[in-house]
């Protein structure tokens, strides 16, 4: 509950547009009374009615000018949600498995998988090494040991 308030704060117009868009449903309403104040033949409530158009576009107007300014925690609170949401993109890239596939395009390869590539292509060169090479890939990599060691 707390989350969605927070974010509806965020995501809420800005101050001059709810003034102007206040003071023109003021308007319109004023309007929509002037006219029942005019079926009625009643000068003053056309009077009065026509003043509150008048300041309503007036303040429509002033609206226009007011510069709005957010409080320094917005500002900090926007900043954080956007280094979350880059940490739960990473998470998720690294997690799908695309973050290796990434990691491998960008020429970033662990040293212990540099090791372990190596000693399998001596492996295959010398098939006397496949004992040091089957060990190697097993410690870069603890999934293939945990697959290694059940039957």
């Amino acid at each position: 509950m707390r989350a969605a308030a927070l974010c509806l704060v965020l995501a809420a117009c800005s101050a001059p547009e709810r003034i102007a868009s206040n003071a023109g449903d003021i308007r319109t309403l004023a309007e929509s009374s002037r006219s029942r104040f005019v079926g009625h033949d009643d000068p003053a409530g056309v009077a009065e009615q026509t003043e509150i158009i008048e300041r309503a576009a007036a303040i429509s107007v002033d609206a226009a000018r007011v510069d709005p300014t957010q409080p320094a925690w917005q500002g900090t609170l926007e900043l954080a949600l956007y280094a979350a949401l880059a940490v739960a993109a990473v998470v998720i890239l690294w997690q799908t498995g695309l973050g290796a596939m990434l990691r491998g395009l960008v020429g970033w390869i662990p040293n212990r998988q540099r090791s372990a590539a190596k000693l399998l292509r001596e492996a295959v060169d010398n098939p006397e090494q496949i004992r040091e090479a089957a060990a190697a890939v097993r410690t870069a990599d603890p999934l293939i040991n945990a697959a290694w060691k059940t039957p």
